[in-house]
């Protein structure tokens, strides 16, 4: 990712709709997979650390980013437990019950790579929740910003966390209900040869409120359904035990 945007994301993470109510969703989807219980966590990739920061409420969280930039906005943010590199240097003691991943491997060549390295660094029965953005052909300007190599199916990134050792146990779209206004969007944009990224712009107030509201609706249902379709692709599973 373009390290000017970890600024931008930091200035409106406690704002805008995608962020405030993506963070509401999957804190509450960790929570309701994970159990009430004291954990031990670790969100890779985990930016400028507003899910961070949230999860340390729940779990004993740890973050790690290969960005500097990122880990110097989480402790600004007032985030600890914070490590700048990439999981193969992590402390070879190291282990967790949980890890995240939450829109990173679009990011990284070897996708299949990462998710063993995450196998290997979980305990047993140990879990990982992993995010990542939807659909090849709804590819745009903003994957190009943001340094994506691939968009996902629901059933690419079963195959990939399958052949990395995993038990699959929930594996969904979401962002379902804003599905039809971003495809109509990106197709226009398709259309008129824009390519100007402006999905991170706070909207106005009331459109801002709406949006978030849509989307948030997801909450209390995505821990439980799996739905059709949706602009990202969310998969909790498990590594089995010896």
């Amino acid at each position: 990712m373009e390290e000017h945007l970890y600024q931008q994301f930091y200035e409106i993470e406690n704002t805008h709709w995608w962020f405030t109510a993506r963070r509401a969703i999957l804190i509450s989807y960790l929570r309701r997979r994970a159990g009430n219980l004291r954990l031990k966590l670790l969100d890779i990739g985990c930016g400028t650390g507003a899910i961070l920061a949230e999860a340390s409420r729940y779990f004993e969280a740890y973050g790690m980013d290969s960005s500097a930039q990122a880990i110097a906005l989480c402790i600004k943010r007032g985030v600890t437990n914070l490590y700048v590199g990439t999981l193969r240097e992590y402390p070879a003691s190291g282990k967790f019950d949980v890890i995240t991943l939450l829109d990173v491997i679009e990011h990284i060549d070897d996708d299949l790579d990462v998710l063993r390295q995450v196998y290997a660094r979980l305990n047993e029965g140990g879990h990982v929740l992993i995010t990542v953005p939807a659909y090849q052909w709804l590819w745009s300007a903003h994957d190009e910003v943001n340094h994506h190599k691939r968009r996902y199916t629901r059933s690419r990134l079963g195959v990939v966390v399958n052949k990395a050792g995993f038990h699959v146990e929930h594996l969904s779209y979401f962002n379902m209900m804003l599905f039809p206004l971003a495809a109509i969007r990106r197709g226009l944009a398709r259309l008129t040869g824009s390519r100007e990224a402006e999905d991170f712009k706070v909207p106005v107030a009331p459109l801002n409120a709406l949006l978030r509201g849509i989307f948030r609706m997801e909450q209390h249902l995505l821990p439980y359904v799996t739905l059709p379709f949706g602009l990202s692709v969310v998969c909790w599973a498990t590594k089995s035990r010896s």
